[in-house]
C-alpha cells in the first residue's frame, strides 16, 4: 500500500513539474495576442451597440439614467483592465518585443557570413516596429480610458442631480458627452486591433 501510494504521488510529482516546465517553455504567440486584443474590442463595440437607445429611454427615469451611466463606466473599466499593466496582453505583447528582438539580433548576426539572411532581419525589424506601435497604442488608450472612467464617476452624481431637478433633457446632454467619448474609445480600439493584425501578417522571408 505504501509503496503504491508512494508511485502515485512521484507520479503526479512528475506530470506538476512537467506542466510547469511546458508553460514556463511556452513562446508568445501573436496570433493569440491579437485574438485577445480583438475580443476586448468586440465586447466594447457590442456594449455600444444599443446605447443612443437606451440614453433615450432613460429620459423620464433616474434609476434608468443610473443602470446607463453603471454600463459605461462598466465597458470603460473592462477596456483598462484588460489593457493594465499586469494583463495578459500587456505581458504578452512585452515577451512578443523580446523575442523577435532576439530573433532579429540572431538574424542580422548570421547575415554579416550570409547577406541572404538581411531580408529577414529586416522583416522582423519591421514586426517590431509595428509592435512598438502597438505597445504605443495601448499604453495610450489605456491612459484615456482610465481618464474617461474618472470623468464618469466625477459626473454620475451631477447627471443625476439633473433628473432629481426635473431637467432631463440636461441629464441626457451629461450621458450623450459619456457616449460620445466612448465612440471616440471604440474607434481607437479599431485602430489597435487594425495594427495587431499587422503585427502577425509581416511575412518572414523563408
Amino acid at each position: 500500500m505504501t509503496k503504491t501510494l508512494t508511485a502515485l504521488l512521484a507520479g503526479l510529482l512528475i506530470l506538476t513539474l512537467g506542466a510547469a516546465v511546458a508553460q514556463g517553455t511556452r513562446q508568445p504567440d501573436m496570433a493569440n495576442l491579437f485574438q485577445k486584443v480583438n475580443r476586448v474590442a468586440l465586447e466594447l463595440q457590442t456594449n455600444l451597440t444599443d446605447l443612443e437607445a437606451s440614453i433615450q429611454a432613460s429620459r423620464d427615469s433616474i434609476e434608468q439614467g443610473g443602470r446607463v451611466l453603471d454600463g459605461m463606466l462598466a465597458s470603460v473599466t473592462r477596456v483598462q483592465q484588460s489593457m493594465a499593466e499586469d494583463s495578459e496582453i500587456w505581458q504578452e505583447l512585452g515577451a512578443l518585443l523580446e523575442l523577435w528582438e532576439e530573433r532579429r539580433k540572431a538574424t542580422l548576426e548570421r547575415s554579416e557570413a550570409n547577406p541572404a539572411f538581411l531580408p529577414i532581419a529586416q522583416a522582423w525589424q519591421q514586426r517590431l516596429e509595428t509592435a512598438r506601435t502597438l505597445r504605443n497604442q495601448i499604453s495610450t488608450e489605456r491612459a484615456n480610458a482610465t481618464a474617461l472612467m474618472r470623468a464618469i464617476e466625477a459626473d454620475r452624481d451631477i447627471v443625476l442631480a439633473y433628473y432629481e431637478l426635473g431637467q432631463a433633457d440636461k441629464a441626457i446632454e451629461g450621458l450623450k458627452k459619456v457616449g460620445a467619448n466612448l465612440a471616440n474609445l471604440n474607434r481607437n480600439m479599431q485602430v489597435i486591433v487594425e495594427t495587431a493584425n499587422a503585427a502577425q501578417q509581416t511575412p518572414i522571408p523563408q
